[in-house]
């Protein structure tokens, strides 16, 4: 209590010299003649951060202030219209501009090559279930119409937080392990560095910001959920709304280049959980929801093992892919791909895919889908325009479904293969798809049915389980020793069905 005292006795300190410094500013530029102040609007503020962020968890009701430097760089004063806080009253923080209190000051001026100080408090009751994870807000200033803003963000509920300030921020410890006592949030980017390991454990819930995610780079991912503890990944909004809203989370990446017009800034998206050159990652009895690319797995396994295996997981509502493999080696089983705007997943650049009993099904309702549910390639075009060819030699898609709900469309289908050079043995075998294309390179499949329409329980419910008993649906040998469905009922040794799920009849 006597150190928060002298902490905020300092800050009021440096409040109340601010203002005198203010004042006799003032002081001296009326003694000497009236201040001229800029009307240029190309004239703008810079500042000693772009984002304020109270990294404290705190144990009850918290108070802390922290500081913000805002310059003039200009050689002129300049008066800014308006300094205010989005949020207004309602908001969770407060500022107060060189001892003038907000939540909006007006008129204020910085003279040329000059700065101000705004201190910024927040209070949160983190034990408060209704407050969102991460309490986010912005300081907004209008300086000649010119708008500018400082984002302000705190914790607002007792959990684990990972990350901070930067485009990447590495784990504590090589060696990490989240536990499920808590909920666990990613704020920005997240990295398990080279040669390091995360393990998630059963029932953990992983909350991530938006713009944020999980960066496995040449180093080890275990997510072990297990059956009725499964390992959920979605994002950190918890207000109502946003139960099934996709695209709340996800790594985003910007880049500036030089054009004929100026420096031009773009976003590129990847992975939620990205495995860039992953090491003997495992996902077990996982959910991904509602963020943007779901999975994202970059570069081969070695010899003698896939970069990734990913059993009995779930992978949904993702604004544009599920998964997204590049030339990458998985192995899987037993896993539910299902409603993306785009692709529920993606096998391209070559790679080794094996994969036996996976649902592929895209009912996205969200917005008219252009791209197949499933796609797989062996090629890419370089910088140079030149098409590279990878192979796919080893893999094997077996008892799948493909399936989705453009497949009635005409010149449409729900698998689309765009292969230079073909495998001398079929890749596609025992499954569900959908094709009508007439240069479908028919010879990768064996044994599918085609254009069948799979008699899920129901679409509306997103219910995938089959409800037929006809040997239509009946699948063949498994690649791998798969005793029970993802919902943990046995399969029938030797003409297991297709899918994800057995039927129980």
């Amino acid at each position: 209590m006597e150190m928060e005292f002298l902490f905020l006795t300092r800050n009021r300190l440096a409040i109340a010299v601010a203002g005198l410094l203010f004042a006799s500013a003032l002081a001296m530029v009326s003694g000497c003649g009236k201040v001229t102040y800029s009307d240029d609007s190309s004239l703008s503020l810079q500042f000693s951060a772009d984002t304020i962020l109270f990294d404290t968890v705190f144990a009850t009701v918290g108070s802390v202030t922290l500081p913000l430097k805002v310059y003039n760089p200009n050689g002129s004063a300049v008066l800014i219209d308006e300094i205010f806080l989005e949020g207004g009253e309602e908001s969770a923080f407060r500022i107060n501009v060189d001892g003038a209190v907000g939540p909006s000051v007006d008129n204020w001026p910085i003279l040329a090559e000059d700065s101000l100080w705004i201190f910024i408090e927040v209070t949160v009751d983190p034990t408060m279930g209704s407050l969102p994870f991460v309490i986010e807000d912005c300081i907004q200033f209008v300086t000649n119409g010119n708008q500018q803003k400082v984002t302000l963000a705190a914790w607002g509920q007792n959990a684990y937080f990972h990350g901070g300030l930067g485009e990447i921020n590495a784990l504590p410890s090589c060696e990490e392990t989240w536990a499920a006592d808590l909920p666990h949030v990613i704020y920005g980017i997240v990295e398990v560095e080279p040669g390091c390991s995360l393990t998630i454990l059963p029932g953990t819930q992983v909350h991530v910001h938006d713009g944020g995610g999980l960066l496995v780079y040449q180093s080890t991912l275990n997510i072990a959920g297990q059956l009725g503890e499964e390992v959920v990944f979605q994002g950190d909004r918890l207000d109502e709304g946003y139960e099934d809203y996709a695209g709340q989370w996800g790594i985003e990446l910007s880049f500036e280049f030089e054009t004929e017009y100026g420096v031009e800034e773009v976003t590129a998206q990847r992975g939620g959980i990205w495995l860039f050159g992953g090491v003997n990652c495992e996902i077990r009895h996982a959910i991904l929801k509602n963020g943007t690319i779901g999975l994202q797995v970059d570069t081969a396994g070695t010899s003698s093992a896939a970069a990734l295996t990913i059993q009995n997981t779930q992978i949904h509502n993702m604004s544009a892919i599920g998964l997204l493999a590049q030339g990458a080696t998985i192995d899987g089983y037993n896993n539910l791909f299902y409603d993306c705007g785009q692709t529920t997943a993606a096998f391209t650049l070559g790679g080794t895919y094996r994969l036996d009993h996976c649902s592929f099904v895209n009912y996205w309702s969200q917005g008219v889908r252009q791209a197949p549910s499933v796609l797989i390639t062996d090629w890419y075009e370089d910088i140079n325009g030149q098409i590279q060819q990878r192979s796919l030699a080893g893999s094997i898609f077996n008892n799948c479904i493909f399936w989705g709900n453009n497949y009635a469309l005409t010149d449409f289908d729900e698998l689309v293969v765009s292969i230079l050079n073909p495998p001398v043995d079929p890749i596609i075998r025992h499954s569900a798809i959908d094709v009508d294309d007439e240069e479908f390179p028919q010879a990768i499949l064996e044994n599918c049915t085609q254009d069948q329409v799979p008699p899920f329980v129901s679409v509306t419910s997103r219910d995938f389980h089959i409800d037929s008993n006809n040997s239509l649906w009946d699948g063949s040998f498994s690649q791998f020793s798969i005793p029970v469905d993802l919902d943990g009922n046995p399969r029938i040794i030797g003409n297991p069905d297709k899918g994800c799920y057995e039927r129980q009849f």
